[in-house]
């Protein structure tokens, strides 16, 4: 029996970032902006995803990536950023990684011929800017959850 001020837990679903195996996604997060880098920390490690590194922009993320044991499970990344571009960082990360994470960018509108080419470098999904939690959340497990049907492990 419950002791007085104990209440069931109502809230049953499993967070969004645990795997099937009960494990969290890795996750890392380059953005530019330190407002966004942070709250989108915030957004995934509110459904248990585990940020394993954020960087500023793509050649910071390419060296911390380098040095990560384990795999990644998935990136997101916008595409205006100093450095090395979110463009640039895409090409890079498919030419040294046989099969890469799944990348999530997360930016302002583009181009169609842009967009062509990012899907045809396998990026999981585009989500426009501004963001909301709600929105990047849904879309980062619809992407996750797309991949791993793909990818049997």
């Amino acid at each position: 029996m419950k002791g007085r001020g104990e209440f069931p837990s109502l809230n049953t679903k499993t967070p969004d970032g645990i795997k099937p195996g009960g494990r969290p996604y890795k996750v890392m997060v380059v953005e530019n902006k330190d407002f966004q880098r942070k709250q989108l920390v915030q957004f995934f490690e509110s459904e248990s995803y585990m940020v394993v590194a954020t960087a500023s922009n793509g050649q910071e993320a390419l060296d911390k990536l380098s040095k990560i044991e384990g795999k990644i499970d998935l990136i997101t990344t916008t595409l205006d950023m100093p450095v090395m571009d979110g463009y640039a960082f895409m090409h890079e990360l498919a030419r040294r990684q046989n099969r890469p994470p799944v990348v999530v960018f997360i930016s302002e509108e583009t181009t169609k011929g842009v967009m062509a080419d990012l899907i045809k470098l396998g990026v999981g999904d585009y989500i426009l800017k501004p963001i909301d939690r709600k929105t990047v959340l849904y879309r980062v497990k619809a992407a996750l959850q797309k991949y791993r049907l793909s990818h049997p492990e």
